[in-house]
Formats: structure tokens, C-alpha cells, sequence
């Protein structure tokens, strides 16, 4: 029994294989070195996404058709009147999603299985006939069954597996069904799929992109009969010259039939074209000495025989056939030349080995560390007892174990056991470690007779109290990169979307995995990741942001502070830099002064970050902020930060969205004015502290205590990391940091305070909050005596009210002082968010393009240096900088590609994989 024999249904038709592909490429897994274009189409030479990043991971079943039914004495049925199901559908199931194919993991792309399918069989007036759920299954026959115009080979595989639960119509119009129905073992069908033609696109855009072609059978089950294979005779290719590929044989010793599936056998002539002609083949019988025994020719290899037939074709034996080939090997011969020649056999003593399943995730903690399967081998077809399996355990990771050898029972099967224990993070981005298991008969062919594909995951323990910055989001992130699509419903690196589908995250993270409501994308997560993540969802009364309490989490918050700041300097440079020279000279110093405020901004986190025993990191291979997008850290999240020409409009909506003020709630008011005056603190030029009120600093620690900001906003960062550094600091071993590696930098705007103790950092961090964004001034708060006091939100605003901002005869701060003129016509007209890898590849605007993004790339590693033990080398990092100015300033005089009377701009980007 099987699908290879009678009774049976075959199918032919389209189906869609919309596979995620910018998770293909392991460098992309590293939320650091992500960027954009990873999420794109490739446009060779830029790989990009690969051929389909955008895709939703589904298989759909498009037009999928019976082509015929085979009865049980063999004869087949290809008209509808003959059979109502001829002619009808193979559909997807109507009730719930589609299924998904899945990789095991990046670096081990050729066990790709199904997951959550479930097919149904329509018969032609779509009345339904029969749904089951196919049991997950891995592809395998991998082959290159066409080669492409431009050389390439298109691959071609195979998925064999059950429909279990089958649920049959209550009338079932198809008698072939009824039969079929009785045939088979309880609620279980056997399948087979073969696949192959799937468009990719990438030597030419064509309108069925993902789509390929799908032929199979569906036939009964036996009791006990494997899932995944057909426990009979292995047909074999006959080395690197032979026109077939591997086909699955049997023999039904009670009907004397002999069934070949060639279904993923034969060249096709192109993509999903028709085949190659093979004819005319022959089956023959073996003797020891090679000897040909002619057992007929295979019938009906006719043009449309594989879509008809699904490329399986029968031969009836006679007696003495049938008896002589119980201890003979099979062979298929072409005749079509002068001398037959042999293009498929059994090897030399037929036998065939084959696990019945040989994907495996292995979780290590028990009951998940410790999987197992069932090896089957028959000899001539039948079980092969006492058959002594090789395991190649010597090329296992020393984590994994398994029998070196295994022995078949009387049944012909050996259960393999496999254990595993934590690997550690080798991979570092990439959860575990993956491995193959090769095996064959003992003292047999070196090259393995199967495979078995293990992912063994990282140990993985629930922390008690899970928060989103530490735990969740640095997980759900690399989803969100590496399967954009989702991004359309929901994006898993935003608090709030993922908050706000607490519910259906949840059933999805906790359904079976074989169901499609689980995330595709989590059948890479391991149990102890999953469990967090739903802990952490069902937090009360919400799941939380963001919590200091180690010099670990410190470290980790101020390298993200430092982030944000790196963030907010590229904008404001390309607004900048768009200026043209010698017009909007008022608004171009307005900008430039905020400009350098927040790279002294940048540069106080950073001696904040080494005073606590923290190494900065600033450039590749660390994180660099890109454009579109939000923030970095856990600020922000609904804005989108974009690289743009200055406009008042971009001011207004982006740059004062990042400055505006924060008013937190102090003692149950909200609090608007100084928490301590310029005049309390006295600093040399080298940003050391020569004097302090001791009691406004005191006043400056319970303010940070007690103010209560929005969460999420760049004040409650910054207020967060300051509680911190209070509470932290309580048994005097926070700041451990090498003094030597404080950067001094006189001629920054305010101080550049050296960090030394608890006093100075809190001075660092609140002239950071006063003097950009967090700043609890207003207009007209208290100790506000110099407009030069306000923070960037008010000096944005001048741009935009195009006034200055001074105290009017009223004594009330207003925008009524001296005109800030805005002339569009003196801004060049630079593209929005430029990007270097959108510009034509050898053009000369790429080439400009990524000469300034080398110096850029330059200049954040010369700061990463200066913040990393060489402070002296602080005017490198700022001649870099101008450097990177001169060259944006040439792409402004560049026009678009495109023709579309833009130039280009400059894109801030700093690749951290190259191709």
C-alpha cells in the first residue's frame, strides 16, 4: 500500500511558494548589522533580500486539478464521467490559513518542510470530498531538473507524508474514493508531492513569480506502514551521466505489479516545462554477473504522462517474474540507442535505508533534549532484519549524541535516539548550532545512504521578571527584520503593536507547531525564549519597558543612549547640508549650534558609559542608526525619522517631534522650570569639576527621584538611567571606569563634564535632559533668564514661527524678536532619504555615493577609537566629519538617475555586510 500502487488519485497544477527570503543569509540575523536594503528585492549585483523578501512564508495551493484516478485493477480513469472527482480540485483547506514551508534554519536550506497544511479534494462540481491535515514533512530528492537559460539549475524535490484525521464526505460522489476509503487504515491517507519551476525572477520579472508547479498521487495507508517513505525498492541513478534521477520502487506481490515513480525523475525541457523524452525504458532483472533479464517495457511514458500519471507507471509481472525478482536487482534500461544502457538500478546487494522523518529541533532540557526516529531496511523490498547501521558520529559536536550503530529487528526497523545538551552561543546571533548525522549499512559505501538534520538550540532559562528592552524586543526584532511582510499587520519591534496583539501573539506563540495560527517565524524559537516572551506579555498591569538594576542593564541603556544621540545628528546634518551656500543663514546656524550640542551629547554618554566600566560602541561592527526609521531604544516609537531637505515642514513634524519638551509630574505637579542653575556648578575647560553647591546637587538627585515622566519618552530614558546611577551607586562600586579613557573636548557647546563619580554624572545627564530633549523648561517656566538656556525644541521653533524667540515688553518670552527668513529656493532639491543602494550600480552617483559613506563609516570609527582609550585623537574623528561634509556637499550638485529633477543627497550609511 501507499500512494505508489492501486487504488489512487493523481493531481497536477500551480501552487505558490511564497518563502520569507532575507532570512536566508545568516550575517542578516544580527540586529546590529541590519539594514534596509536586507528587506528589499535584490537587484543584482546587491543581493539585498534575495529574490522574494517580502514573502509571508505560506504555500497555496493555486490550481491544483485531478488529472485521473487508477482503480484497483489498474485502469485508469481520466474523464469525468467516468469518476466525478476526475477533474476536480486539490484545495487548500477554506477554514483556516494557508500552510507555511519552513527551514530549518539558515545554514541548513535543504530540509525545507511543510507545516500546517491541509488539503481537501474537491470533486468537479466543487462538492468536497474528503480533508486532512498533512503531516509536517521535510523535502527531499533535491535535484536539479532544468537548467535556466543563463546556466543556472532549477531544482526540483519531493515531500511524502500522511493525511491524518481524514474526514470523508458524508455522501461521497466518487467511487474511486469509496474505494480508496475502504482501503485504507483508519483516518490516514498516504501522499506524495513533487514540486519544482518555481519562478524566481531572477533572470527576468514574469508575473508568476513564487509560483511553480505541483504534481502528486494520493493513495491508502497501511498499518504501520512509514510516513515519510515507501518501505520497498530504491531505483538509483547510475552515476553523474545518467539522464534520471533516484526512484522510489514496489512491488505488489499480490497483484503481481511492478510501480516506478518517476515523478521526480525526468529533465524537465525548461522551468515547470514539459519533460525530456526517455523512451523507450525497460525493466529488467539482475543476475550477479550483471546479466538482463527483460521484464517488459514501462508503458504510457507518453507526453502528459507525469501530470496525467504523476509519473508513476506500472508493469505486470508473470508468475515466474514475479518469483525470480525476489532475489534479483532491479534496473530500468534505455534502449533507444545501440546498446541498452542501464539508467537506473539497485545497488549491489538492494538494499535501502531510509529514516521515516530526519528533521529534528533538539531543546536542551528535558523532556525537549532527546528525539528519536525509526530507520527502515528491506532487502529486495521486503524487511531486512539484522541489517547493522553506521552511524557517522565522529563528525558530531561533542553536545549531541547518538549510537554509533543500530541493528533492524525482524520488522526490518532500528530506532535511533538522539540527545543533546547546550551547545552555548556560538553562532551569536543565530540560536544553537546545526549538524548532520550521516548513516548507512556497516561496512558498506562510504557516502552515507541518508541524513539526519539536527538544530540544537541554546539553553535558554526565563528570567523572573522579563522586560522588553532586555529580553523581548532584541528577539522579536530579528522576526521583524528578517519577515517584513508581517510588518504590514504588525511590527514585532514596536512595544506598543506587540502590546496591543497581546492575545493573538500569545495563541500564536503557544499553539502546536505544526498548526499554521504558530508563527512561522517561531519555530525558531526555543521552548525557554517562547515561554519569556509570553510571560512577559501577560505581565500585569503591562508588560514592562525597561529595568536597571545591574551594571549590566546600565551599560546596555547607555550604549542605547548613545544611539539615540548618534540618531538625531544625521538628520539634522542632511537638513543642513541641503542648504545652499550663502542662503537661510540664520535658520543653517540655528541647526548647526543643535548639530553641535548633540554630538556633545553623544560624546557625555559615551564618558558616562566608560565611567561605569562600559566600552562604547560607536560604528561597525556595532549598531549605526538608519534611515527611515525610529529611534533607537525604547523611546519614540510612533516617530519615523527620516533623512530630508531642510523645510519648515520636516522641522515642525520631525525635529521638534524628537526636542519637544517633557513637564514631569513632581510631587503630584507637573514641573516646569530649572532644577539647578548654571551658576551652582563651576567647570574647568577639560569639563572637571571645580565647584558644587552640594545642596543643589542634593536637589538635583531627589528631583530625579521623584519626577515621573511619559514612559517611552526620551526624558524617562534619560531619568531611568539617572535613578539608576543613584541606586547603583549606594555601595560606592559603580564607577570603575579608567579615568584615562575620559574625553575632553573644550570646545564643545556647554561641558563636556569628565565623569568621574555619582555628582558629575548627574550633572552629565541633566544637562543632556535641559539642554535637548527631555528639558522640562517652557516659555515662560521659572529660572529661565537667557533665551540661550532653551532647549532645541524652542530653537526649532524659531525656524519655524520665523521669529526669534525674546522677552517682550511684558516681560513674557515670546516669538517676536528679529525675522528667521525661510527661502525654499535656497535649499537644493535633495531626494528624500537618499540611499546609496538605490543608485544604479558603476553610475557616478553611487560611486560618490559610497565615497561619502566610507568617510562616514571613517568618522564613527575614529570616534569609536576616541571613546575606546585614545581620547587624543579627537580632532581625527572631527576632520573625518568635515571630510564627510565635503563629500555630501558633492552629492548635492548630482542629479537623480531617475530624471526626476532631484539630486542626491547624502545617506549616512555604513554597511556592516559586505557582498
Amino acid at each position: 500500500m501507499s500512494y505508489l500502487g492501486f487504488p489512487r488519485l493523481n493531481f497536477a497544477g500551480t501552487f505558490q511558494a511564497d518563502v520569507a527570503t532575507a532570512n536566508n543569509l545568516a550575517p542578516y540575523f544580527d540586529n546590529d548589522l541590519f539594514e534596509p536594503r536586507f528587506q528589499w528585492r535584490m537587484n543584482l549585483p546587491d543581493p539585498n533580500g534575495l529574490w522574494n523578501p517580502r514573502g509571508s512564508g505560506a504555500l497555496r495551493l493555486t490550481d491544483v486539478r485531478v488529472t485521473s484516478v487508477c482503480r484497483p485493477d489498474g485502469r485508469v480513469l481520466a474523464e469525468g464521467s467516468e469518476d466525478p472527482v476526475v477533474g476536480g480540485r486539490i484545495a487548500d483547506d477554506d477554514r483556516r490559513p494557508n500552510g507555511k514551508f519552513v527551514d530549518l534554519d539558515p545554514q541548513n536550506q535543504m530540509v525545507s518542510e511543510i507545516y500546517g497544511l491541509r488539503l481537501r479534494v474537491l470533486d468537479k462540481d466543487g462538492r468536497e470530498q474528503l480533508r486532512g491535515d498533512f503531516a509536517p514533512a521535510a523535502m527531499e530528492d533535491v535535484w536539479i531538473r532544468a537548467t535556466l537559460p543563463s546556466g543556472r539549475g532549477d531544482p526540483s524535490a519531493t515531500y511524502q507524508s500522511v493525511l491524518t484525521g481524514v474526514r470523508w464526505a458524508e455522501d461521497l460522489t466518487s467511487p474511486l474514493l469509496r474505494t480508496m476509503r475502504e482501503a485504507t487504515y483508519g483516518d490516514t491517507l498516504s501522499v506524495k508531492l513533487n514540486l519544482d519551476g518555481v519562478e524566481d525572477g531572477v533572470e527576468r520579472w514574469i508575473d508568476s513569480l513564487t509560483f511553480g508547479r505541483i504534481v502528486g498521487a494520493i493513495g491508502p495507508h497501511a498499518e504501520n506502514e512509514p510516513r515519510h517513505l515507501v518501505a520497498g525498492r530504491r531505483l538509483r541513478t547510475s552515476g553523474d551521466s545518467s539522464p534520471l534521477n533516484h526512484a522510489p520502487c514496489r512491488i505488489d506481490e499480490d497483484t503481481r505489479t511492478v510501480f516506478v515513480d518517476l515523478g521526480n525523475s525526468i529533465r524537465a525541457t525548461s522551468r515547470g516545462g514539459p519533460l525530456e523524452s526517455v523512451g523507450p525504458l525497460h525493466l529488467v532483472s539482475l543476475d550477479g554477473d550483471g546479466t538482463q533479464h527483460d521484464l517488459g517495457r514501462l508503458q504510457g511514458l507518453e507526453a502528459d504522462f507525469y501530470e496525467r500519471l504523476a509519473g508513476i507507471v506500472a508493469l505486470g509481472l508473470t508468475p515466474a517474474q514475479a518469483e525470480s525478482v525476489r532475489e534479483r536487482r532491479l534496473a530500468v534500461v534505455d534502449r533507444s540507442g545501440d546498446e541498452p544502457a542501464v539508467v537506473l538500478a539497485e545497488n549491489e546487494d538492494a538494499t535501502f535505508l531510509r529514516a521515516d522523518g530526519g528533521v529534528f529541533r533538539i531543546y536542551p532540557e528535558a523532556p525537549h533534549d532527546t528525539v528519536g526516529t525509526v530507520v527502515h531496511a528491506t532487502r529486495y523490498g521486503r524487511p531486512a532484519a539484522g541489517v547493522r547501521i553506521a552511524l557517522d558520529t565522529g563528525s558530531l559536536p561533542a553536545v549531541l549524541r547518538a549510537p554509533k550503530t543500530v541493528t533492524t529487528g525482524s520488522d526490518g526497523r532500528a530506532e535511533i535516539t538522539l540527545t543533546g545538551t547546550d551547545p552555548g552561543n556560538p553562532r551569536r546571533v543565530i540560536d544553537g548550532i546545526v549538524a548532520d548525522l550521516g548513516y548507512g549499512v556497516e561496512d558498506g559505501p562510504k557516502a552515507p545512504e541518508g541524513r539526519l538534520s539536527i538544530r540544537l538550540f541554546s539553553l535558554y532559562r526565563p528570567p523572573e521578571q522579563p522586560t522588553w528592552v532586555r529580553d523581548v524586543q532584541p528577539v522579536l526584532q530579528q522576526y521583524a527584520n528578517l519577515y517584513p511582510a508581517m510588518h504590514d499587520v504588525f511590527d514585532l519591534g514596536h512595544y506598543g503593536h506587540v502590546t496591543g496583539h497581546a492575545v493573538y501573539i500569545t495563541k500564536s506563540l503557544l499553539a502546536p507547531r505544526d498548526s499554521p495560527h504558530h508563527m512561522p517565524v517561531t519555530r525558531d524559537l526555543s521552548p525557554g525564549k517562547r515561554d519569556t516572551i509570553v510571560k512577559w506579555l501577560a505581565t500585569e498591569p503591562a508588560p514592562p519597558v525597561l529595568d536597571i538594576d545591574s551594571i549590566d542593564d546600565l551599560q546596555s541603556a547607555l550604549q542605547q543612549a548613545l544611539l539615540v544621540e548618534h540618531a538625531t545628528i544625521p538628520p539634522y546634518l542632511a537638513a543642513l547640508l541641503s542648504v545652499k551656500s550663502g542662503h537661510n543663514t540664520e535658520i543653517a546656524g540655528i541647526i548647526r549650534g543643535v548639530v553641535l550640542e548633540e554630538m556633545q551629547h553623544m560624546a557625555q554618554v559615551g564618558n558616562l558609559l566608560n565611567a561605569v566600566g562600559g566600552t562604547p560602541r560607536i560604528g561597525r561592527p556595532g549598531p549605526v542608526p538608519t534611515y527611515p526609521g525610529r529611534l533607537p531604544g525604547p523611546v519614540l516609537s510612533d516617530l519615523t525619522v527620516r533623512l530630508r531637505k531642510l523645510s519648515l515642514e520636516h522641522v515642525e513634524n520631525v525635529f521638534m517631534a524628537i526636542e519637544r519638551p517633557e513637564y514631569p509630574v513632581v510631587d503630584g505637579k507637573r514641573f516646569k522650570g530649572a532644577v539647578i542653575g548654571s551658576d551652582n556648578v563651576k567647570v574647568s575647560r577639560k569639563g572637571e569639576i571645580l565647584a558644587a553647591d552640594d545642596k543643589a546637587v542634593r536637589t538635583l538627585e531627589s528631583w530625579f527621584e521623584k519626577a515621573e515622566y511619559e514612559p517611552q519618552t526620551i526624558g524617562w530614558f534619560y531619568n531611568q538611567i539617572a535613578r539608576a546611577v543613584i541606586r547603583l551607586d549606594r555601595e560606592g562600586k559603580l564607577f570603575t571606569g579608567d579615568p584615562a579613557r575620559q574625553v575632553s573636548w573644550p570646545g564643545a557647546p556647554g561641558v563636556l563634564f569628565r565623569v568621574e563619580d555619582k555628582r558629575s554624572a548627574l550633572l552629565a545627564i541633566h544637562q543632556i535632559i535641559e539642554q535637548g530633549e527631555g528639558s522640562p523648561h517652557d516659555l515662560n517656566g521659572n529660572g529661565v533668564a537667557d533665551p540661550a538656556e532653551f532647549g532645541h525644541y524652542y530653537r526649532f521653533q524659531e525656524i519655524v514661527k520665523g521669529r526669534r524667540l525674546v522677552r517682550n515688553g511684558k516681560g513674557v518670552w515670546a516669538f517676536e524678536g528679529a525675522r528667521v527668513p525661510f527661502d525654499p529656493d535656497g535649499v537644493h532639491p535633495m531626494a528624500d532619504d537618499p540611499d546609496t543602494y538605490k543608485l544604479p550600480a558603476g553610475s557616478v552617483a553611487r560611486r560618490d555615493s559610497e565615497q561619502c559613506d566610507e568617510s562616514y563609516t571613517r568618522a564613527l570609527t575614529s570616534l569609536n577609537r576616541v571613546f575606546n582609550g585614545h581620547p587624543e585623537e579627537m580632532d581625527d574623528a572631527v576632520g573625518l566629519m568635515y571630510q564627510m561634509q565635503v563629500q555630501a556637499k558633492k552629492l548635492l550638485g548630482t542629479k537623480m538617475p531617475d530624471g526626476g529633477g532631484t539630486v542626491v543627497g547624502p545617506s549616512f550609511q555604513s554597511p556592516g555586510v559586505h557582498f
